[in-house]
């Protein structure tokens, strides 16, 4: 019995060191900046790109203005700190604005997918793609839910491309 107590102590102790040992500070977690001021603040190289296309009618009805997108270098967390890494690409933010902004009736993709790093993040103020590499132009596809309850995120519809070009 004394020998069946001390190995579940053992086991416990164990459990709760790696448990507290693995809690190091985000190590590893990928991070963005929510604001093009943050991104500076945090000592990235901020580049903004214009869309050709400011305003969209989504297929629900809502009116969706796109404004002027901006990158900082991706992130990750170590020790508590944030290291900026070009090796997992760039945070490609597009601001939005949208009378809903928790709606989920569309999100953006990179039109060339074989420079996306990862899926796009949206938040109820931006979108954010994650390119390789960063071109002069950057072609983002808006795509839309169906209004066919039936179909909806099964059968997404591009309806614009959007162009942004750098800001020199």
């Amino acid at each position: 019995m004394i020998k069946m107590n001390c190995l579940i102590l053992f086991l416990l102790i164990s459990f709760v060191t790696i448990i507290t040992t693995s809690c190091d500070n985000g190590n590893g977690l990928f991070g963005h900046s929510e604001t093009r001021e943050e991104a500076k603040a945090n000592g990235s190289t901020v580049v903004e790109y214009v869309p050709d296309k400011t305003n969209f009618n989504l297929l629900d009805g809502t009116k969706m203005q796109v404004d002027t997108a901006w990158t900082e270098l991706s992130f990750t967390y170590q020790d508590g700190k944030k290291n900026l890494d070009s090796t997992y690409g760039y945070n490609f933010a597009i601001p939005y604005k949208l009378k809903d902004p928790e709606s989920f009736t569309f999100t953006f993709s990179l039109a060339d997918t074989t420079n996306q790093m990862f899926t796009n993040p949206r938040d109820k103020n931006a979108c954010r793609l994650r390119p390789i590499k960063l071109y002069d132009v950057i072609q983002v596809l808006l795509e839309q839910k169906d209004t066919d309850t039936t179909i909806g995120w099964m059968h997404t519809i591009i309806t614009d491309t959007i162009t942004f070009t750098r800001i020199k």
